[in-house]
């Protein structure tokens, strides 16, 4: 099936502390294990529906990727009621992010991402801003929006499961990933743009459960190394099942 979408235009076994530095109680945050994606059939889906987001003004998005071939595809998804998504993140062929919500986009420049390289994904959302700025796309700490449409006054509530690396082949492709995804984890009616620093954290994942932030709503860590099972590290007890012999990768972002 084409993967065609309508649009235009590490060190292994890394142990690093929390703000570079030892957690409380000098429990070491370690990152040791990515998911790596063939974009045939595999994916990270949960088995209900998501409705963490539903009517939410705010939200935040926020994963590590390693693309390893420029071919548009999904990064997360999560189905509406309708036939679109109540959000959608794509990696595009042309090597930039966009941020979907219905049908209004905001994005980054052509480019925007280098393959076979450990870039860090921020995506910030709030309704209650002015016009073109609703929507804001950060790349390894830096924002890198060009454009944003987002023009709503809510997310949609949503009618499927949380997707990473596909989206519901009822919307008509899954549109799957190819490489590696780490350290997934998305803000209920949060906006984090002004915490973009700490969450980056100079290129190295950290404890996001302890970081003097707001903990994430859910948060996949794909730290197990083995099985088809993914915790949700945050708040939501929302799991995901790895679908389609996913494999575990020692190459992590550090």
């Amino acid at each position: 099936m084409s993967n065609t979408i309508g649009y235009g235009q590490g060190a292994v076994n890394n142990t690093i502390g929390f703000g570079q530095g030892a957690l409380t109680g000098g429990t070491p945050f370690s990152n040791t294990y990515s998911t790596e994606y063939d974009g045939i059939d595999t994916e990270a889906v949960g088995s209900t529906i998501y409705s963490e987001l539903n009517g939410n003004t705010q939200m935040t998005f926020s994963i590590w990727i390693k693309p390893t071939s420029a071919t548009t595809s999904i990064i997360s998804s999560v189905e509406d009621n309708g036939s679109t998504e109540q959000f959608r993140i794509v990696f595009h062929s042309s090597r930039y992010i966009i941020f979907r919500t219905g049908t209004k986009d905001t994005r980054t420049a052509n480019g925007s991402i280098t393959l076979n390289v450990w870039s860090h994904i921020l995506v910030c959302l709030d309704y209650s801003l002015t016009s073109g700025s609703k929507g804001k796309i950060f790349i390894n700490g830096v924002d890198a929006t060009i454009s944003d449409a987002q023009n709503g006054t809510a997310l949609a509530t949503s009618g499927g499961s949380l997707y990473i690396a596909a989206r519901n082949i009822s919307l008509g492709s899954r549109i799957p990933f190819i490489g590696l995804l780490d350290e997934a984890a998305i803000w209920s009616n949060s906006d984090l743009r002004n915490d973009v620093t700490t969450l980056y954290n100079s290129g190295a994942p950290n404890d996001l459960n302890n970081n003097n932030l707001t903990a994430p709503t859910s948060w996949y860590r794909f730290e197990e190394g083995s099985g088809t099972t993914i915790a949700d590290s945050g708040t939501s007890s929302y799991n995901l099942t790895l679908d389609n012999t996913v494999t575990f990768e020692t190459d992590v972002p550090t």
